[in-house]
């Protein structure tokens, strides 16, 4: 069978390289089979598939991408948001990339034992590039904020039924990490703003 599947690979190389679906396609029956394309005698399957340079490449991308906005969004980005930026940063010509590019490229930096991960926050997915466990309190809040990019003291209290002090305790854990920004205009109730969800929001739903 992994022999087929060679024959198969050497002879739809081009279209393997150049067809994001169909690499994604491919790969997963690479996985049926118990064939891993990355690291397969030596990277032999991933030199067939065109996927060994292609992901490394990548990854580097996607470090450099995550180390520029670390300062902005606290080491924390929409997986969506990290595509289109990384399909930008591309030169004109590159291989197509999709979701499931990304999210291979990601597993590869885990030996570098850095952080870089996607993590879930409601039906948002985010990259995270720090070595930095977001504690469930955090997520609860997060979450809550996926499709605002906002929330109040008054929004956590109402929407989880936590006391103050655990609210307290969980947004000030995140703004000392960076994941969310503070707007205090409002002394009386001011609004926590979470930057890693700007890239969804629409400039009306900003309010600018």
């Amino acid at each position: 069978m992994k022999s087929n599947l060679e024959d198969f690979v050497r002879e739809h190389q081009k279209e393997i390289r150049s067809d994001p679906v169909f690499r994604g396609k491919v790969q997963r029956m690479c996985q049926l089979i118990g064939v891993d394309p990355l690291v397969s005698r030596k990277g032999y399957m991933a030199e067939l598939l065109g996927v060994g340079d292609f992901y490394c490449e990548l990854g580097i991308q996607i470090i450099d991408i995550c180390v520029a906005t670390r300062s902005v969004n606290g080491g924390m980005i929409d997986l969506d948001d990290l595509r289109q930026r990384l399909i930008r940063k591309r030169i004109k010509g590159s291989e197509p990339i999709v979701e499931d590019d990304v999210k291979r490229a990601i597993s590869q930096l885990k030996p570098l034992k850095s952080g870089y991960r996607i993590v879930s926050f409601g039906n948002r997915k985010m990259v995270q590039s720090v070595a930095r466990e977001m504690n469930p309190d955090n997520s609860t809040v997060l979450a809550l904020a996926q499709y605002t990019c906002k929330f109040t003291v008054e929004d956590v209290c109402i929407g989880v039924g936590w006391d103050i002090d655990r609210i307290r305790s969980c947004i000030d854990d995140m703004l000392r990490s960076g994941v969310i920004w503070v707007d205090d205009y409002d002394a009386v109730k001011p609004e926590y703003w979470v930057p890693a969800f700007f890239s969804q929001m629409s400039g009306s739903s900003l309010g600018i």
